[in-house]
């Protein structure tokens, strides 16, 4: 009868411990650190990135916006006009929208704005739910719902430029999951570029447990429940892999090959999911989202030439 209790007694504390571990999981997901502008500027040039964010902003035509968003919230955003004396052989704009990561802002995004903006691109950069001046009365859901958000804050955009404009979207990491899903949904996006976004969002949990040193099972399992039942976010609906499927769009895909955050393997699983229209770039030794400050001028020329090939430029 003792050792019943003990027992018992023993693995009532074992569910409370997986329970507490798995819970400080989820909450971390949902409501991670966010990083301030300045502070987002200043990873970049520690990184010796030979381009500062803010020069994107430098001589241009600046409009900001807030987007409500479908669920009631609203983002904040900037639409960099390109110079006026740029135009095309088509006679048509060409306007990037950048998609940045978990716990960043639109200022990060900049560094892969330049080069579009180098191109003769309009750039519009905007805050993620619950990331920089957007609004914090929210929590982040990886993607789930940042990704009907981008599907309306695009068409929001779109009403801004002329009829025939070409628009592609930029992603990193959550941006570029985020981007992935929410690009089917978008009839009339030219192209899409992601960077180091992962092909499920279960298994960049996984990776990240075993990179804290914690066993998936059960700490994502539980963690995932207690998501899905406390926020609302089924981690098994972020399948950007799924939706890259459906994708007739020409794509670019871009990661760092020691890439640990988002396994540089998951890059794969995405461009194999890609029917056709599609490249893939590695770069050497880069880790997650370093790919561009560690190798800038061939991160330029790699965009250049995808967007050359399929004649947009």
């Amino acid at each position: 009868m003792v050792f019943a209790i003990v027992i018992v007694v023993v693995l009532v504390l074992l569910c409370a411990v997986v329970y507490m571990i798995s819970n400080k999981l989820a909450d971390i997901v949902v409501h991670p650190h966010v990083h301030p502008y300045e502070e987002s500027r200043q990873q970049v040039l520690d990184h010796n990135c030979p381009i500062d964010p803010y020069s994107v902003l430098e001589n241009h035509r600046i409009e900001e916006f807030k987007y409500k968003s479908e669920f009631g919230y609203e983002l904040y955003g900037r639409i960099i006009y390109a110079d006026d004396c740029v135009h095309f052989a088509d006679g048509k704009q060409r306007v990037i929208i950048l998609s940045h990561g978990w716990t960043s802002n639109h200022i990060t995004m900049l560094t892969y704005g330049k080069i579009y903006q180098e191109l003769g691109f309009t750039v519009v950069g905007f805050d993620h739910r619950y990331h920089g001046k957007s609004d914090k009365d929210i929590h982040c859901t990886m993607g789930l719902y940042e990704s009907k958000d981008l599907v309306g804050l695009a068409n929001f955009i779109k009403k801004k430029f002329p009829e025939g404009t070409i628009f592609g979207i930029q992603g990193e990491s959550m941006g570029s999951a985020t981007a992935m899903m929410a690009s089917p949904d978008i009839p009339w996006l030219s192209f899409l570029v992601e960077d180091c976004g992962y092909a499920t969002m279960r298994g960049q949990m996984n990776a990240s447990a075993r990179n804290s040193h914690v066993t998936p099972f059960p700490f994502v399992n539980v963690g995932g429940w207690i998501m899905k039942h406390k926020y609302g976010l089924d981690m098994d609906k972020v399948v950007p892999k799924d939706a890259v499927a459906r994708l007739n769009i020409p794509m670019l895909f871009c990661q760092g090959d020691n890439d640990t955050f988002v396994p540089t393997k998951m890059i794969y699983e995405v461009y194999e999911a890609k029917k056709d229209k599609k490249k893939m770039q590695l770069f050497a030794g880069s880790k997650h989202a370093e790919s561009i400050w560690d190798h800038t001028n061939q991160y330029r020329q790699v965009v250049k030439d995808f967007l050359t090939e399929y004649k947009f430029i």
